[in-house]
């Protein structure tokens, strides 16, 4: 809904009608609510919905609830709302304060604002008057969630500012540049935003944090379901104070800016501890810095929440629950192999099992099991790691990646002497990492004797719950799926039309697709006699694999994901 200076509000219904109408309160407490209001002097007069809060009848919620229906507007939670700070500033901080309104996003025409009273009509006045914006789009929030945002995103300002200034200080001192780097970082305007970053991108189930230098000041963005989103910008006055705290934190060398360097760090937010890898990269504008929010044992995915069809599940569990053979996991970057891999490890790994690790590096710390980190330039190699391994007396492998012709021998040759063997390789298909094998250089006698299951993933993204609607796909897009319009033929698709929730991008959350390829009798034929990776393919297929393609449109057709997402990563 769009609220014009002209419009009018509707004349037949009133917020008190309305919580008597969804029995939330009585007609005598109305008019004990409305007797107050009359009680109280001009100036101090409260509005209805407030008094009703502050006389304990009702909550902010209930309240928020009613206004949405009274006037047909969409009403917002806070928790995981991601506001740009620099749009919201677009207000200044007294006049947000003051009207209680908080500026979400642009339109085509104007803007959007978040209000706990959209009847307001001076607030309003004021929002078009400071932005020169005439048509303002409303979504209805309670005051807590709005003054709560308010206060973050001023806060996340002046600590900014602040850090700016100490830097410039600290710079006219005769303090060597490390004892002052160090000095600044350890300042409260700094600790504080930094912590604020840190906060916001666990509440929002961010996966990674990118903190990039560019000329014009720092831009903090967060990768959500697999996206990078925008969250502010800090000016770049700010950026030594910022990066050094950053890297002070994750055990790095502040003196150090010409190399990349690596390091870790515990992040407490929320009331979670989360453990954090943190990446530095010198830039020409400044160092980049990565952060990688890594999940803990007590909140990796199970197998059975993981997207598999039942089918798919039970191969998958047949493969690794075996007393020997070599499961690969293949897929992109960021296609979620990691999760799959843990999520196996987690079902396997019990008291009576020895299970070892070789990561690269070691993500998530799983108890009852020994991880070894990868240390190439200490000589420490995925295939010297495996042959140490193998004198362990393990009964499970985790080899974190098959990178070369050794590797893939060791490992194939380790699942053949009595041992499970989980790893990852980076292909396209099910059927490419069986050839790629051959391409390492392994006999392929070797492959089809040993491999026992291929695993092949992506993520898609899961449409919003909050904005999802019915839709049809375009032609478009069914031709470039390869299918026709009759797969909508008893389908049930949804897309989101975006929100607050989703920051207006439809989705929200993901889950996985899999092409899951058993090494059976046939295909270990087609190994012997031609390993190609259409004969490959050919057998997988005449044996009953589901392609990725076709796992990702079942899910199209029940509304799990939408056909856009199928074909942007299948």
């Amino acid at each position: 809904m769009t609220a014009e200076p002209s419009s009018g509000l509707p004349e037949r219904r009133r917020l008190g009608d309305v919580l008597i109408e969804r029995d939330l309160i009585t007609q005598a407490q109305l008019d004990e609510a409305l007797a107050m209001q009359r009680q109280l002097p001009g100036k101090d007069r409260k509005r209805l919905g407030k008094l009703i809060v502050e006389m304990g009848f009702l909550t902010e919620r209930q309240i928020a609830e009613a206004l949405a229906e009274l006037l047909a507007l969409e009403l917002i939670e806070g928790g995981d709302l991601a506001v740009p700070m620099e749009v919201a500033r677009l207000l200044p901080r007294q006049v947000a304060e003051r009207a209680r309104v908080l500026i979400l996003g642009r339109t085509t025409d104007g803007l959007r604002i978040a209000t706990a009273d959209p009847t307001n009509v001076v607030a309003l006045d004021d929002v078009r008057a400071y932005t020169g914006s005439q048509s303002l789009s409303l979504v209805v929030a309670t005051d807590s969630m709005i003054q709560e945002h308010i206060a973050r995103i001023w806060s996340m300002t002046e600590d900014a500012g602040a850090m700016s200034k100490l830097t410039d200080d600290a710079a006219a001192t005769d303090l060597a540049e490390e004892a002052m780097l160090a000095r600044v970082a350890d300042q409260a305007p700094t600790v504080k935003l930094v912590n604020q970053i840190l906060a916001d991108a666990v509440r929002l189930g961010a996966s990674d944090i990118h903190v990039e230098q560019q000329h014009d000041g720092i831009w903090v963005r967060n990768r959500i379901d697999g996206v990078l989103r925008d969250v502010t910008r800090v000016p770049k006055g700010a950026a030594p104070a910022l990066v050094s705290r950053l890297k002070i934190v994750s055990g790095m060398d502040i003196a150090q800016r010409r190399l990349p360097q690596d390091g870790r760090m515990k992040i407490a937010a929320n009331g979670v501890a989360i453990d954090a890898r943190v990446s530095t990269l010198p830039s020409v504008h400044g160092e980049k810095v990565v952060i990688r929010l890594l999940p803990d044992a007590d909140r990796i995915t199970s197998l059975q929440a993981l997207g598999m069809t039942p089918d798919q599940l039970a191969m998958l569990l047949e493969a690794t629950t075996a007393a020997h053979g070599l499961v690969l996991i293949t897929g992109p970057t960021g296609s979620g192999k990691t999760n799959t891999l843990y999520s196996v490890l987690a079902q396997v790994a019990t008291r009576d099992k020895n299970v070892v690790t070789l990561e690269d590096p070691v993500e998530i710390q799983l108890p009852g099991i020994t991880q070894v980190q990868i240390h190439e330039r200490a000589g420490l190699t995925f295939a010297r790691g495996l042959r140490s391994v193998l004198r362990q007396d393990p009964d499970v492998i985790l080899v974190g990646e098959v990178r070369d012709g050794e590797t893939a021998g060791l490992a194939l040759e380790a699942s053949l002497t009595g041992h499970l063997v989980l790893s990852t390789l980076h292909t396209n298909s099910a059927a490419a990492a069986v050839t790629r094998l051959v391409d390492m250089g392994v006999e392929p006698f070797l492959v089809a004797s040993s491999l026992a299951l291929v695993v092949a993933q992506r993520l898609v993204r899961r449409p919003c719950p909050s904005c999802a609607m019915p839709y049809e796909p375009t032609a478009e897009v069914l031709d470039r799926l390869r299918v026709t319009s009759d797969i909508l033929v008893g389908a049930r698709p949804i897309r989101g039309v975006g929100c607050m929730e989703c920051t207006d991008t439809g989705y929200r959350g993901r889950l996985g697709i899999f092409e899951v390829l058993p090494v059976d009798p046939a295909v270990r034929e087609v190994l012997l006699r031609t390993p190609t990776e259409g004969a490959v393919r050919t057998a997988a297929l005449a044996g009953g694999m589901v392609t990725l393609r076709e796992a990702g449109l079942a899910k199209a057709r029940r509304g799990e994901t939408t056909f856009e997402e199928v074909l942007r990563v299948s």
